[in-house]
């Protein structure tokens, strides 16, 4: 740093270096004073201490001393040599500016330039390479890059220069000439011995191109040579994933293995290699590599090898410690707890599995998980159909689910393994909750037939009696929906059944759309009474409403005079009307059953398309003349799905199609060529509309391949599935509409107390509309009021949520949880009745008892219930339906909380 005077004139120099600056204009009292230089404006800027220590002649200019005189003049007699083209010149004073200043860029740049002009190109390049490594050091990456792309290039460079330059081109993402550069940077480093260089260019290398297996196994080669065994193993891990993923297991494993023999006290080499052993069910192996490493192991990956490969070499309970760890809210988790259970089965141990399958599903629950277990468990119990205990198990699940269907399967196979087993106790049990759930199901009678000779005799007294009251009951005035078995063998009066019994029994299973039912039951009279539908006009009209006539027997046929009569009145089919009617009920009831639109869409014309046994049946949701909201399609077997602008110019035409008598729009292919591309001859559309704006809200079509003519029943089969199908898919999208605006908590799932009555009119309009039943269950902590005044809202709000949560787990998608107080929850129950929601009330009560509330020392409290079912009325519309069944769930509040709490209260009119 130069050494200045009081007169601000430079002292002699102190090195050969030093540089010599003028301070014209400068008076400087203090010193010392610091100063920098500026190549690129050739200025020197000097900072002194305080402000006051200097005089300016020029007040209005930042301080400012000359450069030296020499470099100044260097530059200036350059500039002048290359006016005059005098390019040796210019060479000696831009070297000489070098010598002062070796960064100097500008010099560097002219250097350059200059030899390349003088055809000097060895000299260029030695310039162009020093401007390249300035602008490099100095961040100038695109001047760095533009340098070297347009002059060196192409030309042999110093290994370093060229893996500055790659990694210049890695930062603009040019991975592909990055790749090339540091390939051959590493190549050079190779050669001259740097193989530490040649490592860090193949790294980056490695990094740019992950799925090149031979550039994996040099960097593991050079590492392992070097001694950094961590680097060598991940490239040798790196390489054997790729080998197996090109399906070269035997290759990937041995790559594998090595890395673990370089690192072995290291996790994640022995993980990777156990799970490929794993992969090759090699449990044994698999194990000799992670026992050393398992002590206080938390890492879920781990965990899950760890838990296989004990589960593969019949380490049962250790798998079962390991597996207990991992978190529920993981798919993975589930795997390894059933496979588990699955060995435990095997090896005969139904108790252990059952344990563990309980522990699971308390985990799996409380993270939301009942359908992944519940399709687990199914699988389970399918595979190990023979072990009571799962089989138990099974059905205590469903109960808990409040899945009736499949309690009711679980049920059966649960009676059929005691009887197998010879526990007549538990099988009698057993048959007892069957016929609770469904008492005229027609395979009771013979399960009581397999405990009859064994059997309590209090208990077979008693569920005779029950059997026999079904039956009577059936023949007489039978439920809507229900099946009705034959009386029970031992109250017969005959070995044989009667013909009066045999023709009741086909008359209710065909009133109930049974029809295989009627058919066995009509075998059965033919073969007991053969010929008799000669003299008995009642058994004829039966083999003509199920369709089927004995072998041997004339099908009556009608004269033309009776067929005219039939042609001009449709209604003449009485066969096929009564079994649309009975299919459009049963229908009904499965649709408002499902949980999507598009569900309902989907199920409904599949349901349409079997029973007409159609080629195609197309629905649309939505407004004619835009495009659908939904749409789906039935196609028979070997039918391809009809092609989308095949299908606009199929509705666009049934839009302008003249309706015939039943209101349905017949189609033919003789008037509508669209018909032929769709593979079909005619089609009979009904619209569907929305009775509120009495707009058309979507169609509903079926056709045939083949001539086909369109009768009366089946317009109006068509029609009154497409207006359930439109009403379900309403509602579903209400329902869900209810559930996305009125949510009031996100961790809880439960609507505001503002969507009850909307939504419990809505339901209501449903089942007066469908003709089936609506609940209504109040669920509340006793004293809650005091709860509240002692806990506090937010802890009151906590120990809800926590309520709401468990509740969610026992109530059926379709049902709708509302928060009605602030210590109360309400729960609308469709197409459930008051027995079902006394269960389910129940059950409630059960689940609230084991919910710990957040409050210090606390003990959960007790809870009431209150259920009431709606009643639809001719008078009552629905707002009347809706009105009387709050008041008495109300109602049933006040009376449990009048008792003391702690009870179910089911609300019944008076007289009822």
């Amino acid at each position: 740093m130069p050494q200045l005077d009081a007169s601000g004139q430079e002292s002699a120099p102190t090195a050969p270096r030093d540089r010599a600056f003028a301070a014209d204009q400068l008076t400087l009292r203090h010193l010392p004073c610091a100063w920098t230089f500026s190549a690129e404006s050739r200025t020197v800027y000097i900072v002194f201490g305080s402000v006051p220590s200097i005089e300016r002649t020029d007040p209005g200019k930042f301080p400012k001393i000359a450069m030296s005189v020499d470099v100044s003049k260097q530059l200036d007699r350059a500039a002048r040599s290359l006016e005059r083209n005098r390019l040796e010149d210019a060479v000696e004073a831009y070297e000489a500016v070098l010598s002062e200043m070796p960064g100097h860029s500008e010099a560097l740049q002219a250097l350059g330039d200059l030899y390349t002009r003088l055809s000097q190109p060895d000299r260029a390049l030695k310039y162009y390479g020093m401007l390249f490594d300035r602008f490099f050091e100095m961040h100038e990456e695109n001047k760095a890059l533009a340098i070297y792309t347009r002059a060196l290039k192409g030309i042999q460079q110093p290994p370093a220069r060229m893996a500055r330059y790659a990694l210049l081109l890695q930062k603009q993402s040019r991975a592909e000439e990055a790749v090339e550069q540091y390939s051959f940077a590493s190549e050079l480093f190779l050669a001259h011995g740097n193989r530490e260089a040649a490592l860090d260019c193949l790294e980056r290398v490695a990094q740019l191109d992950p799925d090149n297996s031979e550039r994996q196994l040099a960097i593991a080669e050079l590492a392992e040579q070097l001694g950094k065994n961590a680097l060598a193993a991940r490239g040798l891990l790196r390489a054997g994933q790729l080998a197996e993923a090109s399906g070269d297991v035997e290759g990937a494993l041995k790559k594998m293995m090595r890395a673990h023999e370089l690192v072995p006290n290291e996790r994640g080499p022995a993980l990777l290699c156990a799970q490929a052993l794993l992969r090759r069910k090699d449990g044994a192996a698999a194990m000799q590599l992670l026992e050393p490493l398992a002590r206080g192991e938390l890492d879920q990956a781990f965990l899950r090898t760890l838990g296989e490969a004990l589960t593969l070499t019949g380490a049962l309970d250790r798998a079962r410690d390991v597996v207990e760890r991992l978190p529920a809210d993981q798919p993975e988790m589930g795997n390894r707890i059933f496979e588990l259970a699955d060995r435990y089965l095997a090896a005969h141990q139904d108790g252990e599995a059952v344990a563990l399958l309980k522990k699971a599903q308390e985990k799996m629950g409380a993270a939301h998980r009942e359908n992944d277990f519940a399709a687990r468990l199914d699988a389970l119990a399918d595979s190990h159909g023979g072990s009571i205990p799962l089989a138990e198990f099974w059905a205590v699940t469903y109960a808990q689910l409040n899945r009736e269907t499949k309690y009711f399967d679980a049920l059966v196979r649960l009676f059929d393994l005691y009887v197998a087993a010879g526990d007549m106790q538990n099988a009698s049990k057993t048959l007892g909750m069957l016929v609770d759930i469904d008492p005229y199901d027609a395979r009771n009678q013979k399960r009581f037939s397999q405990i009859e000779s064994r059997g309590d005799p209090a208990f077979l007294s008693h569920i005779r009696t029950r059997l026999g009251q079904t039956a009577k009951h059936g023949a007489e005035t039978p439920l809507l929906g229900a099946q009705s078995p034959s009386l029970p063998a031992s109250e017969q009066p005959t070995t044989q059944p009667t013909l009066e019994d045999l023709i009741v029994q086909a008359e209710i299973f065909l009133q109930y759309s049974l029809q295989a039912k009627a058919v066995e039951r009509l075998q059965k009279i033919a073969e007991v009474f053969p010929g008799e539908e000669k003299q008995n006009q009642r058994l004829r009209n039966l083999y003509q409403l199920a369709n089927w006539w004995p072998e041997g027997s004339t099908v009556p046929q009608a004269s033309s005079s009776e067929r005219a009569a039939s042609s001009a009145a449709p209604a003449a089919d009485s066969a096929d009307t009564m079994r649309d009617l009975a299919k459009i009920s049963e229908i009904s009831r499965g649709l408002f059953r499902l949980p999507s639109a598009r569900a309902i869409l989907s199920a409904g014309i599949n349901e349409i398309g079997t029973h007409l046994r159609v080629t195609r049946c197309i629905a649309v949701i939505g407004p004619a003349g835009k495009p659908p909201e939904l749409a789906s399609e039935f196609c028979a077997p070997n039918v391809e799905p009809a092609n989308g602008a095949l299908l606009v110019k199929l509705f666009s035409q049934l839009d302008r199609a003249a309706p015939d008598a039943m209101g349905g729009l017949p189609l033919h292919a003789a008037a509508a060529p669209v018909l032929r591309d769709l593979g079909l001859e005619t089609v009979l559309g009904v619209a569907l509309m929305n009775r509120e704006t009495q707009s058309q809200a979507g169609m509903v079509v079926a056709g045939y391949a083949s001539a086909h003519r369109w009768r009366a029943h089946e317009t109006y089969f068509l029609q009154a599935v497409g207006d359930q199908i439109l009403l379900g898919v309403n509602h579903t999208r209400l329902r869900m509409r209810a559930r996305t605006v009125g949510v009031a908590d996100e961790k809880t799932g439960l609507l505001a107390r503002s969507s009850y009555q909307e939504c419990l009119l809505s339901e209501a309009h449903r089942a007066k509309s469908n003709g089936i039943a609506l609940a209504l269950t109040l669920v509340q902590i006793d004293g809650g009021p005091e709860v509240l005044r002692q806990q506090g809202e937010i802890q009151l709000e906590r120990y809800v949520e926590q309520l709401a949560r468990a509740f969610h787990a026992l109530i059926r998608q379709t049902d709708l949880a509302i928060k009605y107080t602030a210590w109360t929850i309400a729960f609308i129950l469709p197409d459930t009745g008051l027995a079902g929601a006394q269960i389910l009330a129940d059950k409630l009560r059960k689940a609230a008892a084991h919910v710990a509330p957040p409050w210090d020392g606390g003990v959960p409290p007790s809870f009431s219930a209150s259920v009431a079912e709606a009643v639809a009325r001719p008078d009552y519309d629905s707002e009347d339906i809706v009105t009387e069944l709050i008041n008495r769930a109300e109602a049933g509040l006040g009376e449990a909380q009048g008792r003391g709490g702690n009870v179910v209260i089911a609300s019944r009119l008076k007289g009822k």
